[in-house]
């Protein structure tokens, strides 16, 4: 039996031809029988075609990856793409490019031999494999953003980048050179786990305020990111969009939610650190922004096993960490922090913000995790406790506790690390103000009608007041 055509692997969707050949048959008529796994057919014909939609030879449907050599062209000059569809061959390649992050894509290049397409002009370029007849196509590829050397790039900024109960968020989008006639607008991102990047929704409830270079976020209560872009003239010629911004939430119990095992914010270099995600969805990416805000995802550091990615720390991996979810849900976030020196010691405290009036234990652990004692321990840089002890108990935590922390032992100092806490929305005091608030007027009228009562009960009798 041959294949035609002879490629491996062969892919979900993919037709190809079987030939059943028969050697030293003469001119005998064969009659033949093509056997599955999951049924026989007869047929006269030595030939047959199928299309692949069993798991006994077929794989998943492929991406085809895109890969820029860079991202800012020369004045002047290109630079080059690269698509292909790994482990498999024989592919030709179609090229899409979008002017911006709201346009449809627009086919630029078809059925072309190789993987590489030099551009010249800016803009959002993705790609596909296909092979073929009928073609089967691949999944279109990652989404890769190219602008001119000189082009205008607005600079994004968010104040504050992580939430707290009450305060509202400010965003701010700066455009050189700064100078008249500039609308702004505002872009929410959404996880698009497919291409394993982002699309941008149009905050369309604030186009009435597009001339203002700001605009506050009122009720952000979860983790988010954010773009925004800038343009004038008529019809709206806009710059490329600014680079992506995050507003990061440490709720532990939001729609969504990250925890991480061991359940401590400092690591060790090549410590095995597991980080799932929890809630009302089928997939999820565990998404990771470094101190020098690069954005990766579990793809690029370690292996994510449906809800749970695990890594293998490295020194590198310090930052911010949060879940993604297909149907747009972002959780809570967490800073993790690597101990850079192989012979250092680590703060075990809690990734999570910690709730006023419950209790904390802060300790100190060197790469054996051994439980170190005579640890001196340091709040905001300054020492708390001069005895030395084996761990920092306090009691019932307050506001006044947050803050940084770090510890020393035997001249070795850990990293420090931001303990958050949370204050309750409700408590004792603010529960009984709308108690007050609504017998309180009640109590004072009963008691002005009854002191007139008495009044009059005592005029009644003829007596006077004086």
């Amino acid at each position: 039996m041959t294949l035609q055509p002879n490629w491996s692997p062969i892919f979900r969707g993919e037709r190809v031809t079987l030939k059943c050949e028969i050697h030293g048959g003469g001119g005998t008529k064969w009659t033949y029988e093509w056997r599955t796994t999951k049924r026989n057919s007869a047929t006269f014909s030595e030939y047959r075609t199928i299309r692949a939609d069993s798991d006994s030879y077929s794989s998943e449907k492929p991406r085809a990856k895109l890969t820029p050599e860079e991202t800012i062209i020369p004045a002047g000059g290109s630079i080059t793409l690269t698509c292909c569809v790994p482990s498999s061959a024989e592919w030709k390649f179609d090229w899409f490019r979008q002017k911006s992050w709201d346009h449809a894509a627009q086919s630029i290049r078809n059925n072309e031999t190789d993987g590489f397409l030099r551009v010249s002009e800016g803009g959002i370029y993705s790609c596909r494999g296909g092979r073929g007849d009928p073609v089967f196509y691949t999944e279109s590829s990652n989404k890769v953003s190219v602008r001119k050397t000189g082009e205008l790039l607005p600079v994004l900024s968010v104040s504050p980048s992580w939430l707290s109960p009450g305060p509202s968020v400010t965003l701010s989008c700066e455009v050189e050179p700064q100078s008249a006639g500039w609308r702004f607008f505002w872009y929410k991102a959404v996880p698009d786990l497919l291409t394993r990047s982002y699309s941008f929704k149009l905050l369309t409830d604030i186009t009435n305020r597009t001339e203002l270079n700001s605009y506050i976020l009122h009720g952000q209560n979860h983790t988010a990111g954010y773009v925004c872009g800038a343009g004038r003239e008529d019809p709206v010629d806009f710059t490329a969009y600014s680079k992506l911004k995050f507003i990061w939430s440490a709720d532990p119990h939001p729609a969504a939610s990250l925890s991480v095992s061991p359940d401590r914010v400092q690591h060790f270099n090549s410590d095995s650190v597991s980080l799932s995600c929890e809630g009302n969805s089928a997939e999820w990416r565990v998404k990771w922004i470094t101190e020098t805000d690069s954005l990766y995802d579990c793809f690029y550091i370690g292996n994510m096993n449906r809800a749970t990615c695990s890594v293998n720390m490295d020194w590198y991996h310090s930052g911010v960490y949060w879940c993604e979810s297909g149907s747009g849900h972002f959780s809570n976030s967490v800073n993790i922090t690597v101990q850079k020196d192989i012979n250092g010691i680590i703060l075990v405290s809690p990734v999570h913000p910690v709730t006023e009036g419950d209790p904390v234990s802060l300790s100190c652990r060197d790469k054996e995790q051994k439980l170190l004692s005579n640890v001196f321990f340091y709040h905001n840089n300054k020492l708390i406790h001069n005895d030395g002890r084996e761990e920092l108990n306090i009691s019932a935590v307050s506001k006044s506790d947050e803050g940084f922390y770090k510890c020393e032992h035997s001249g070795k100092e850990s990293p420090q690390s931001w303990m958050a806490v949370r204050v309750p929305l409700t408590s004792p005091v603010s529960s009984s103000l709308p108690v007050l608030l609504i017998f309180g007027p009640v109590i004072g009228l009963i008691l002005i009608i009854l002191l007139m009562l008495l009044c009059c009960c005592r005029r009644s009798k003829g007596e006077t007041f004086s």
